[in-house]
């Protein structure tokens, strides 16, 4: 059972629900385990259940309707807000789609107060469990830090590399070219491979122009691209009662944390751990609407915190990740006494038993992970 699976059953009692995420990650599986023998699954790829669709015909006596790739429709927005105001919650709806789907919302408000939107991510240490319950939890980090945690990838691990390259390659050919005016993919394709080179490191845009042969702009834009496509995720430094020193450049990570070209996995784990904190953060927001960020520290003197996790836009976990380094970096340090958070991490890979110093706790990365589920 995906871990979304109880806030989807409960809110599609209340209001339309739209689920969105990364192509593969498991979206349309979750939406039909929501489905009786008296829902109702179309999907818009398929002709008979677009013209469907297309004419609201589906038994309005149904206990649930998922429409799957509807973000492909015309007017998709107007579509459902038209559903909604006709037809209130009878039946439920469910949406699901590819990142698409997400970054077309964005772009009005016809849906305004009218769903509850919902991301669902890849697998992540807390969930392995599930996917994985014969294996140690050493093993599963192993097993997510070599495959990722698309579950195809995670379960046939032989398969990963070839399913990772698949879905890259499948998201920068369609989606990007369904999103957008794009005029060469192959240059996205490029931008990838580099970005693949430069996991958990600051986006330098007039480098990465150099190297591709095109405007810093052009690559801005094919960057913010392949975030609106769940394809890569950026995370911001945080600056709020900070000096004006701190750095501001994002820095890149994968919805996939093998994918990142590193041979020592010291690239992978920080993306796992971004991965396993950006899925926390949004499941908060969108099941509670609690007000959480997630954030980086480095300034001109090269003080630096990996990932900063605030409340309410205050400072409330710093966290630094170590492979298996247990001296406190002096970054940590440094920011835990300067910005007094509600607590100070540092997660390390291999560690026997849990510590604290100084107001600042080294923990087991596996299993502080782990409780994040």
């Amino acid at each position: 059972m995906r871990y979304l699976l109880p806030k989807l059953r409960a809110d599609l009692d209340k209001k339309m629900v739209i689920l969105a995420g990364p192509r593969q990650c498991g979206k349309t599986t979750l939406a039909k385990s929501l489905l009786d023998k008296e829902g109702q699954y179309l999907n818009w790829d398929i002709v008979r259940d677009r013209r469907i669709i297309r004419q609201v015909a589906w038994p309005k006596d149904a206990s649930l309707v998922v429409l799957d790739e509807l973000h492909k429709a015309p007017k998709w927005k107007n579509l459902l807000k038209g559903v909604v105001d006709e037809f209130g919650n009878a039946p439920p709806v469910l949406v699901t789609g590819s990142a698409r789907l997400d970054a077309l919302r964005r772009t009005g408000d016809a849906l305004t107060g009218r769903h509850y939107f919902y991301r669902l991510h890849p697998v992540d240490v807390a969930e392995s469990k599930y996917f994985l319950p014969d294996y140690t939890l050493a093993e599963r980090v192993q097993r997510l830090l070599q495959t990722g945690g698309f579950p195809e990838a995670l379960l046939n691990p032989d398969e990963a590399q070839r399913l990772l390259n698949d879905r890259l390659d499948l998201v920068v050919r369609e989606d990007s070219r369904d999103l957008s005016h794009i005029s060469s993919w192959r240059g996205a394709a490029d931008l990838v491979e580099l970005l693949r080179d430069c996991v958990g490191k600051p986006v330098k845009y007039d480098g990465l122009a150099r190297n591709l042969g095109v405007s810093p702009p052009t690559v801005r834009s094919w960057v913010e691209l392949l975030e609106k496509l769940y394809l890569v995720f950026l995370l911001p430094p945080y600056s709020n009662s900070v000096s004006r020193s701190i750095r501001k450049e994002k820095r890149v990570f994968f919805y996939d944390c093998a994918a990142a070209y590193d041979e020592t996995q010291g690239a992978q784990l920080e993306n796992l751990v971004a991965c396993c904190l950006l899925k926390h953060v949004q499941f908060r927001k969108d099941s509670t609407g609690e007000n959480r960020g997630l954030f980086y520290l480095r300034d001109k003197e090269k003080r630096e915190v990996d990932f900063v996790i605030t409340h309410n836009r205050r400072v409330h976990t710093l966290i630094e990740v170590k492979k298996s380094d247990t001296a406190i970096s002096n970054g940590l340090r440094y920011y835990t006494d300067k910005l007094q958070p509600e607590e100070s991490i540092q997660l390390v890979l291999q560690l026997d038993r849990a510590r604290e110093k100084d107001g600042i706790k080294t923990l087991p990365l596996g299993k502080w992970l782990e409780s994040l589920g």
